[in-house]
């Protein structure tokens, strides 16, 4: 039996936390008093991406805008030989529009072109006021958004760098980089600021500035955890918080494309995360509503959008070839997403780990810079992406697999950084087959050509192949000539409509 002064004290500690708990829930139900906004002055505010050390998209026109000036302001931007003038409107707003420019051209990637001058006058009455941004550059200019793994910097775990010396030469001036609601201006790329890029934007943009010899900017809207809804529009989703703070000020600021690497926060929806993505591509597109270029190797409206498919995580279960746990499901929803028009999609379930973050970031930048050249800048002869099945096909005891990108199938084994090693002599890992009464079984795979030839010596009369279509598949896999893995499939789930 608990004695009485016990029982007294328990009574006054419920009592205190009751009536703390009502204080708090009095507070969070008072209504949140929003800050009026600050007063219009004659400048106003700006633009957000607009700043010194600029990349503009190239090919594009260029609008210029910005806000809460004295309403009638009349307003003057002058850039690389154009004038454009406006006035703003009784809420202060304005917004003027520059011709397309093609890009700065450079001899060297180590020494950037010559920066140009943007200057904005206001006039008002007797008020005068002018504002100049310095250093700016035309060429590319890319979003990167998601969570944790887009947001990890470089810093100096040269062991994470490909090659080591990554940060040692990255003399790149004409390369760029604003991080959203975060910087004050552009930051120019050098061996003692590439410390603070984003690791998997640096790879990206580093590649695609090695190969165009065109200046390259990015813009990275990132927060470590952050779910899909996070991200959408409020429009379509009560909760996108991230969207409003970090992607709609960027809006209509002109891109080449999106990269998206998130999911992890959202690993349990499975194929559920198709429509939220679907609802993210089109709601961000319908945002900037941004013209197709002119020039028909130049940005279009529905601007490319490219997303990694997520690296493998923890342990896969060699016992179970039926497979489809973990992230098999948002993968598929990944794989689907691709017949949305100019997406595509990066395979990254060969370079995980057993956590969250992947020490390795090269290989996912570089594969989605595979993407980009590929489709954005001619690169035609490189494959843009690995393995994708296409159909399969029956043939007696075995079905025959058919993809697209598959040149130069091989087997093969990959640790770290280091490209796939071909191991012909080893069985291809994470592939089964089902027989007709239900049943999965581990799988042989034969390559003929392009083509994957599977069966089994338990399935007489086989219905369906799955491969990697687990959380972690790791070991023997299917890459084509290009190095870059199969992606997972199930042939006996069909894709859905987008």
């Amino acid at each position: 039996m608990i004695p009485l002064s016990i029982l007294s004290h328990f009574k006054i500690l419920r009592a205190a936390i009751l009536c703390c708990c009502a204080i708090i829930l009095a507070k969070a139900e008072s209504p949140v008093e929003i800050p009026p906004p600050p007063p219009p002055t004659l400048t106003g505010k700006l633009a957000y991406p607009f700043s010194n050390h600029a990349v503009l998209q190239q090919k594009m026109p260029i609008p210029v805008w910005g806000g809460n000036c004295l309403p009638q302001t009349n307003i003057t931007v002058q850039f690389h030989g154009q004038k454009k003038t406006t006035t703003a409107d009784t809420n202060g707003d304005w917004k003027v529009t520059l011709d397309p420019m093609v890009a700065d051209p450079m001899p060297s990637i180590h020494e950037a072109p010559k920066g140009h001058e943007m200057l904005i006058t206001y006039a008002k009455d007797n008020q005068n006021a002018a504002m100049t941004i310095n250093d700016i550059l035309i060429g590319e200019v890319w979003l990167c958004a998601g969570q944790s793994n887009m947001a990890g910097a470089m810093r100096k775990h040269a062991s994470a760098h490909y090659p080591e010396n990554s940060l040692a030469t990255a003399q790149f001036p004409a390369l760029r980089q604003l991080v959203s609601a975060n910087d004050k201006e552009w930051l120019v790329c050098s061996p003692d600021t590439a410390v603070n890029f984003k690791r998997v934007c640096f790879f990206f943009a580093r590649r695609i500035h090695q190969e165009t010899h065109i200046p390259v900017g990015f813009i990275n809207a990132s927060f470590g955890g952050s779910s899909i809804e996070q991200w959408l529009k409020h429009t379509e989703y009560p909760t996108g918080q991230h969207f409003s703070t970090m992607v709609a000020p960027l809006a209509p600021f002109p891109i080449r494309g999106t990269i998206w690497y998130q999911g992890e926060s959202n690993s349990n929806d499975g194929y559920a995360y198709l429509p939220k993505l679907s609802a993210l591509i089109h709601g961000w597109r319908d945002v900037w509503n941004q013209p197709d270029s002119l020039d028909a190797n130049g940005p279009r409206r529905l601007f490319s959008f490219y997303f990694v498919q997520l690296p493998g995580i923890g342990v896969s279960d060699p016992a179970n070839p039926t497979m489809g746990d973990g992230r098999a499901g948002i993968r598929r929803a990944f794989n689907d997403a691709t017949l949305i028009k100019n997406t595509a999609m990066a395979i990254c379930h060969d370079v995980g780990a057993k956590n969250e973050h992947p020490p390795f970031k090269y290989d996912t930048g570089y594969r989605l810079a595979q993407l980009a050249l590929h489709h954005d800048y001619g690169k035609k002869n490189l494959i843009p992406t690995g393995p994708l099945y296409q159909s399969h096909k029956k043939e007696g005891s075995s079905i025959r697999i058919k993809f697209q990108y598959a040149d130069g199938l091989i087997v093969a084994t990959k640790e770290g950084m280091s490209p796939a090693t071909p191991s012909p002599e080893k069985n291809i890992a994470w592939l089964s087959i089902q027989a007709k009464s239900g049943s999965w079984h581990w799988a042989n795979g034969k390559i003929d050509g392009t083509d994957l030839i599977v069966s089994s010596p338990e399935v007489a009369e086989p219905t369906a192949v799955r491969y990697a279509y687990t959380n972690n598949p790791n070991g023997a896999l299917l890459y084509n000539k290009e190095g870059i893995p199969a992606a997972p499939f199930a042939t006996d789930i069909p894709p859905a409509a987008q």
